[in-house]
């Protein structure tokens, strides 16, 4: 951990806000996520944060280390993913436990250096699956139409029992169904690691975090039925614009764009 995150805090029963603004520091390191998610851990070691304490919102932490909302959900989704917070819809995100060894620590910061920035990979998949939805509006057959559909009853099935694997399995089986239906093996090879990708830890851990609830489920199923339906009339102007608007949107929800969590 770098030297100088912890202040010393002259009253630890001042307010949240308080604790908060004198404990953290701005960020100015080029892994911020990552010191970012040290300086939450350093918070919760030393007692700042207990467990069951309400964290501030993304804007406030945001605010406070001086970067961006996506950085911070980056940071707090790593300690989702190793079961130091949880969210709780509607009301807020909350230390589920607290912080006594370092191979926790460690974990955070090996989830948060291995991966590709999210963004980076809803921008890469925009560039190609809107042109492989105007081959699959041309080209696809019965056979494709058939596991397209599966997959998209699968997901919805997911979604309605609150089968969050077999939701992100669907999920990634319902955009590959469309790349197999390009008939464009150059196309297919190169978005298949993209939307693989998904299943990587730290993805998981936002998805899980900010896009699995009521909101964004409902959203998705909406603009992956109207992809759909749009291949399924062979309608190419509707389905390259169904999938614009999905991976635009689903950036959207990443980045906090909508009026959730502020």
């Amino acid at each position: 951990m770098s030297r100088a995150l912890v202040r010393p805090l002259d009253n630890l029963t001042t307010s949240c806000y308080n604790r908060f603004a004198m404990f953290f520091q701005k960020i100015e390191t080029k892994r911020k996520s990552a010191y970012a998610a040290e300086q939450l851990i350093s918070a919760i070691k030393n007692g700042v944060y207990k467990a069951g304490d309400k964290l501030p919102s993304e804007r406030e932490l945001a605010k406070q280390m001086g970067i961006s909302r996506p950085l911070i959900r980056e940071a707090l989704s790593a300690l989702h993913l190793a079961g130091i917070i949880e969210s709780r819809p509607g009301d807020g995100t909350y230390i589920r436990k607290n912080v006594r060894n370092g191979r926790i620590e460690a974990q955070v910061l090996s989830i948060l250096e291995g991966d590709v920035h999210p963004v980076e990979v809803l921008e890469a998949r925009k560039s190609l699956e809107e042109g492989i939805a105007k081959l699959a509006a041309e080209k696809a057959n019965t056979e494709d139409l058939k596991r397209i559909e599966r997959a998209l009853t699968q997901e919805e099935k997911a979604a309605k029992e609150r089968d969050y694997d077999n939701y992100v399995k669907s999920d990634r089986d319902f955009h590959l169904a469309i790349a197999a239906a390009s008939h464009n093996s150059l196309l297919e090879a190169a978005v298949r690691p993209l939307i693989k990708i998904m299943g990587q830890e730290l993805w998981g851990g936002m998805d899980l975090l900010y896009l699995f609830n009521d909101q964004g489920i409902k959203q998705t199923l909406d603009e992956h039925r109207r992809i759909f339906d749009a291949i399924r009339q062979r309608n190419v102007t509707l389905a390259v614009e169904a999938v614009r608007r999905h991976l635009n949107r689903s950036k959207e929800r990443f980045l906090g764009d909508s009026k959730e969590g502020q």
